[in-house]
């Protein structure tokens, strides 16, 4: 059976939005339970915001393909600590490491928790799109999800988007 945890907001996604509004409403006051299947600071750290602006960072000084990319792993991991699940939890916020489904109009279940809140915020991200491109499928892809991670330099590339 289920644990039930009664709170005043709870939070489906620990992405940049999710982390500030879950940490902002935390020290209000607030109870609050945030939920994340994946890792905390969802794309902006891993894959979008923090990488990009690191990489650019890193070009504009004039920095190599991988020392621009090194600059990269080491600004995520600089950043992460701010965004991991025990400062959260140091800061009141109950996190859950599941997935989030609505199962009644007030009721969420999340691994072996019922959550039930006062509030719901949606803040689940997005995830990237390969557009159905004749021949796409006969090329190596790469997305921001793929592109900061073991990624040897190419050779050439087209940006498409």
């Amino acid at each position: 059976m289920a644990e039930t945890l009664h709170c005043d907001l709870c939070v489906i996604g620990a992405g940049s939005g999710g982390l500030t509004l879950a940490a902002g409403a935390s020290q209000m006051g607030a109870s609050v339970v945030l939920i994340e299947r994946g890792q905390m600071g969802g794309e902006c750290l891993y894959s979008g915001c923090v990488p990009s602006k690191a990489l650019l960072s890193a070009a504009a000084g004039g920095a190599g393909f991988a020392e621009a990319f090194d600059h990269v792993r080491r600004t995520i991991r600089a950043i992460a600590p701010q965004d991991s699940r025990e400062r959260f939890e140091g800061l009141g916020v109950r996190v859950i490491a599941e997935n989030a489904r609505f199962t009644g109009r007030r009721s969420v279940a999340a691994g072996d928790f019922e959550i039930r809140a006062r509030r719901y915020v949606l803040a689940t991200g997005s995830i990237p799109h390969v557009p159905p491109l004749p021949g796409i499928s006969d090329v190596p892809v790469l997305t921001n999800e793929t592109l900061f991670t073991a990624c040897p330099q190419p050779s050439h590339l087209l940006v498409l988007g």
